[in-house]
Parts: structure tokens; sequence; C-alpha cells
């Protein structure tokens, strides 16, 4: 019985896009004015960092438990990034920044259906 690959884990584009969300992100914090929407984005961003570093790890695609762990971080983070996504006219005037963020967030939104 051969094993199907996953074929999300062997294309560089999903590291690439979210880490261009946590790039995004990141200066959208800094662009931020209060402490509740720095809270809102940089819970995002940890959701982003640990999906970043399961998706570099080269078992993953093997490895059923993780599989679906990294499901839920997924559906947690996009979940944040959603709200980030309908906030960041009100987070950020630097409209350089609201581009970035939207753009980043909606590519990896895309992502979404590779995780049942």
């Amino acid at each position: 019985m051969a094993e199907s690959p996953i074929p999300v884990f062997a294309q560089p584009s999903a590291v690439d896009a979210y880490q261009a969300v946590y790039d995004a992100l990141f200066r959208a914090y800094w662009d931020a004015s209060d402490v509740e929407t720095k809270d809102l984005i940089q819970g995002a961003r940890d959701h982003i960092y640990d999906i970043i570093t399961e998706l570099n790890e080269e078992d993953l695609a093997r490895n059923a438990v993780a599989f679906a762990a990294l499901s839920a971080k997924v559906k947690e983070a996009n979940a944040a990034l959603t709200t980030i996504k309908d906030q960041i006219g009100r987070i950020t005037k630097n409209l350089s920044t609201v581009s970035s963020v939207v753009a980043a967030i909606t590519k990896a939104l895309q992502l979404a259906a590779m995780f049942p």
C-alpha cells in the first residue's frame, strides 16, 4: 500500500505565503496604536510562526498526528487573520501596510482548503 503524498508540503508556496503574512503582520504590529490590537496581531503571528515551523519539518507529510495538529492551528490562525483583515483599516492608516497585510492574508486564507 503506497502512501499518498500531501501536496501542500511539497510546495514552497505554502511556506512563502505564511512567511509573507508573518512579515506583513510584523509591520502592522508596529503601526497599531493600542495594546488590544497589538495583542490580536501578535497572537496571529504566534500561530503563523508555529505553522511555518511545522511546514518546514521534513516528515510532516508522513505524520498523521502532526498533520491533524497543524490543521487545528491553521483554523485558529485563519480566524485571527480574518479578523485582522477586516479591521486593518482601523489598525493602521499606512496604505502600504494595509495593502501588504491584505494581500498576504488573502493568499494564506486560500490555502485553508488544503487543511481538512
